[in-house]
């Protein structure tokens, strides 16, 4: 939804990150060389909100960090989780403040949900958002769905709320959710 420039950025992004994954590098070592790449090639006032995360189910626990991403929700045993713990996003300074790697529990039927704001901020006719409430309604109600139903269905329910209006903003969803009895990562 920003043009022509950020989605050079995030060609960039995209491609340094597979990269980057590709070596096996820790997470905050991942976004302090992603951070220095997007300083180092924009005007200072472009910037990227990025998470990632690792789910490891033989720990049964998500390590992630945020950069100023919309916060993922993990929804597990009836309860709802923000990973919204985090720093700035990529490309304001050299360096990220409070740049640390996070831990959550990933249990067996967790569902993982991040998102791009242009879910929580589509708008109806009457220029209502959809927002966080209905998001996290939709997670509690929805989640003993497959991810591909699922998603397919929160994806419905956000174009439905927008009553036939153009999308004002990208949307677009990661679902993963952990089935009991798999044990792959």
């Amino acid at each position: 939804g920003k043009g022509v420039p950020a989605a050079l950025i995030m060609a960039e992004v995209r491609a340094s990150t597979q990269l980057l994954a590709s070596t096996r590098v820790e997470l905050e070592s991942l976004f302090q060389r992603l951070n220095l790449l997007v300083h180092q090639s924009t005007d200072k006032k472009n910037f990227v909100t990025f998470f990632a995360a690792e789910i490891n189910t033989s720990k049964r626990s998500m390590s992630y960090v945020n950069a100023g991403h919309p916060p993922p929700i993990i929804y597990s045993n009836k309860e709802v989780r923000s990973l919204a713990k985090g720093t700035i996003p990529l490309g304001l300074f050299t360096s990220l403040p409070k740049l640390v790697t996070h831990s959550e529990e990933f249990l067996p039927g967790s569902i993982f949900v991040a998102y791009t704001d242009g879910i929580v901020e589509r708008t109806n006719l009457q220029e209502e958002q959809y927002g966080d409430e209905r998001l996290l309604e939709f997670i509690r109600t929805h989640a003993y769905l497959d991810v591909q139903p699922f998603t397919e269905s929160l994806l419905e329910e956000v174009k439905n709320f927008g009553q036939g209006k153009d999308l004002d903003d990208d949307v677009t969803l990661a679902v993963a959710k952990y089935s009991a009895g798999s044990n792959e990562k």
